[in-house]
């Protein structure tokens, strides 16, 4: 079932409080859609997890173990914690992408038409999926290692590559493409960027540490009440991503000639031109834009 609603068209970009007040708003405006999306598959998480712990039950080491009970208790421990973490990251890897990736082709579609199709976004997140485990297992392999080195690289290469995942589904790009086209989006923007990740970091943070003291008291069903009850924030990640990348490609993207508004303050004038990126009005002889800094045609 398709339903259409007003147009969400990003023009420009949006300051660090407009892309949290828009992607909000989108949030809002398909609300159901986006927590059936997560919900399903965080159920699936939920009760195989639950399920895997169940059955793998890791034994207990007893306090001051003698050396006999310690060597015992070894290969029992990782025998059983081996297909436990085997099976909770293979469902992981394989149903979260189709949620992250379809909540972003969904928020693409509010953003660009306006209208929210559940069922072709899925469809579409399932298609890219052995694209979208490629970038991630690069990405996650590159900014790991540079964590390792010194923190810092590993936050900057965070924010180098932040869009993309986007850029990937979005733009029908390879991987190294569209870790190439992120680096270009978030130039100049390296603090916004870093900015705008931190406070969604910090909420995620506390929005989990909240879900986690609900659903601790539910024992063997805290993995499924924890992936159900968390639906209701995670969907605010794919949403968050989509709008700063459509900011930030507003940014970049020249305004068509046609498209430049003309008002009785930025009516042409003899010996005036505008930027060809974002449309200010420019003296005649400007070699570069005074607003964006864009180098002009000569």
């Amino acid at each position: 079932m398709k339903r259409v609603l007003p147009e969400q068209g990003i023009k420009r970009e949006l300051s660090l409080a407009e892309v949290f007040s828009k992607t909000f708003d989108l949030y809002r405006q398909a609300f159901t859609r986006y927590f059936v999306l997560f919900v399903v598959v965080g159920a699936i998480i939920g009760v195989v997890t639950a399920v895997s712990q169940h059955v793998f039950i890791l034994p207990s080491l007893p306090s001051n173990p003698t050396p006999e009970q310690f060597f015992t208790w070894v290969p029992g421990f990782f025998g059983a914690l081996g297909p436990l973490v085997a099976l909770i990251g293979i469902v992981n890897v394989v149903f979260y992408p189709i949620a992250q990736g379809g909540a972003i082709k969904l928020a693409s579609e509010q953003v660009k038409n306006g209208q929210v199709e559940l069922g072709p976004s899925i469809r579409f997140a399932v298609s890219k999926l052995l694209w979208i485990w490629a970038l991630s297992i690069i990405l996650g392999v590159i900014i790991f290692l540079g964590f390792f080195a010194l923190i810092v690289p590993g936050i900057i290469l965070g924010i180098m590559f932040a869009l993309a995942l986007p850029v990937l589904l979005l733009e029908n790009k390879g991987v190294f493409d569209s870790m190439g086209r992120s680096r270009e989006l978030v130039k100049h923007r390296w603090l916004k960027t870093f900015a705008t990740f931190l406070i969604f970091a910090i909420i995620a943070l506390v929005a989990s540490a909240i879900i986690s003291a609900i659903s601790r008291p539910f024992g063997v069903a805290s993995p499924l009440v924890n992936a159900i009850v968390s639906a209701f924030y995670s969907p605010l990640s794919p949403i968050l991503m989509t709008v700063y990348y459509y900011s930030n490609l507003a940014r970049i993207t020249p305004v068509p000639a046609d498209q430049i508004p003309l008002t009785s303050t930025t009516t042409a004038q003899a010996g005036t031109r505008f930027c060809t990126n974002c449309g200010t009005q420019l003296a005649s002889s400007a070699t570069f834009c005074s607003k964006c800094g864009a180098k002009q045609p000569a």
